[in-house]
C-alpha cells in the first residue's frame, strides 16, 4: 500500500503541459501538415480524373447501348458552359451530352463540375451508329490535372474493333 501511495501522489506532482511544450508540438504537428497537403493534392486530384474518365466510358459505354435500342444513331456532344473550360472544340472540361443525330432531342447530360483537361482528338462531336459502333480507330479523350505539376492523365482509345481502351499517360500506343 505504501508503494501505491508514493505513485499516486507522483502522479499528481505534473498535471498538464507547459506552454513551450504545447508550443513545441503545435510545430510538429503544422510542419507535418505542410509535408502532407502537396500528398494529398495529388490524391485528390488523381481521384478526380478517375472518377471522370470512369463517367465518360460508362457514358460510351451507355451511348452504344441506346443506340441500339433504338435503332438510331445518337452524338455525344461537348458541353461549353463553364468557366474552366476554353473555346477550343476538343475541349470537353464541361461535359457532354448524348442527343439525337440529328441534334434534336437531348438523352442525357454529364456536367464535370471540377475543373480538369477533358479533350478529344476530334473538334466535332462523337457520332454513335445505330448499330452501336464508336467514333473511328484512333479516336482518343484524355482526361487530367489542369495543374501540370501533378501530371496526372488518363487516355480512353477506340481500338479497330470499336472497344474503348484506357491507359495512364497521354498516348494510345
Amino acid at each position: 500500500m505504501q508503494t501505491l501511495g508514493i505513485f499516486h501522489s507522483h502522479r499528481h506532482a505534473h498535471q498538464g503541459f507547459t506552454l513551450v511544450e504545447l508550443l513545441l508540438v503545435l510545430a510538429v504537428l503544422g510542419w507535418v501538415g505542410l509535408l502532407a497537403v502537396p500528398s494529398m493534392q495529388r490524391v485528390l486530384e488523381r481521384t478526380r480524373a478517375e472518377l471522370a474518365r470512369d463517367q465518360l466510358h460508362n457514358d460510351l459505354q451507355s451511348a452504344r447501348v441506346r443506340a441500339l435500342q433504338l435503332g438510331q444513331a445518337l452524338r455525344l456532344a461537348r458541353l461549353s458552359d463553364c468557366t474552366w473550360a476554353t473555346a477550343v472544340g476538343s475541349d470537353w472540361s464541361c461535359g457532354w451530352q448524348l442527343q439525337l443525330a440529328d441534334g434534336s432531342q437531348t438523352l442525357q447530360v454529364t456536367p464535370l463540375h471540377t475543373p480538369l483537361l477533358v479533350s478529344y482528338t476530334k473538334t466535332s462531336a462523337l457520332t454513335i451508329s445505330r448499330q452501336g459502333e464508336l467514333g473511328g480507330v484512333g479516336d482518343r479523350w484524355t482526361v487530367g490535372s489542369r495543374n501540370p505539376s501533378l501530371s496526372v492523365a488518363y487516355s480512353l482509345c477506340l481500338n479497330n474493333t470499336g472497344r474503348i481502351r484506357t491507359v495512364l499517360g497521354t498516348s494510345c500506343s
